[in-house]
C-alpha cells in the first residue's frame, strides 16, 4: 500500500487534444502555421495551445461564443496576439477533451481575414458534423515541458 505522499504523485492528468481539420488529404490549420504565421506567430499559437491543453475545463480557456450560424454549430473563437496582429482560431468541441480547429484567420473590429473565415469556419463544422467524405482530423502534437 502506498503512503500519503506518494499517492498525490501520482495523478493521471488528462490533458486536452487538439486536432486539425483535414479534407481531400490538406491541412489548413498547418498550411496556415507554416505559411501564413511569423515565428512570433507560431510561437503564441504554440504556447495557447498549450496552455490550454492542461486545463481542466474549457470554460476556462476565455472562448467567445459567435453568433447566428456558427453559434448553432457550436463554434467559437480562441484569440492570441503576435506581431501586432490579433489573431483568431475557430474551432468546435468533438468527444471528451477534443477540440477541433477549423481555420485560423486575423481579426480586426468586425472584419476576419480571409474574409470568409466565419463561412468556412460555418461548412468545415457542418462537414464534420455529417461525416463529409474525405473530411477528418489530425491530432496536433503539442511538447509539454515535462
Amino acid at each position: 500500500m502506498l503512503a500519503k505522499s506518494q499517492k498525490s504523485d501520482i495523478v493521471n492528468v488528462v490533458r486536452w487534444s487538439f486536432h486539425d481539420y483535414v479534407e481531400g488529404g490538406q491541412n489548413p490549420i498547418q498550411n496556415w502555421y507554416d505559411n501564413e504565421l511569423s515565428d512570433a506567430g507560431r510561437f503564441g499559437f504554440d504556447a495557447l495551445l498549450k496552455d490550454r491543453a492542461k486545463t481542466v475545463n474549457h470554460l476556462e480557456w476565455g472562448i467567445k461564443p459567435l453568433q447566428g450560424e456558427a453559434k448553432k454549430l457550436h463554434v467559437w473563437e480562441l484569440k492570441f496576439i503576435a506581431d501586432g496582429k490579433q489573431y483568431r482560431i475557430l474551432g468546435v468541441f468533438r468527444a471528451a477533451k477534443q477540440a477541433v480547429l477549423l481555420i485560423g484567420c486575423y481579426h480586426k473590429g468586425k472584419v476576419y481575414s480571409p474574409p470568409n473565415a466565419l463561412d468556412t469556419a460555418i461548412e468545415r463544422a457542418k462537414a464534420l458534423r455529417d461525416k463529409k467524405s474525405g473530411v477528418g482530423t489530425s491530432e496536433r502534437k503539442i511538447k509539454f515541458d515535462r
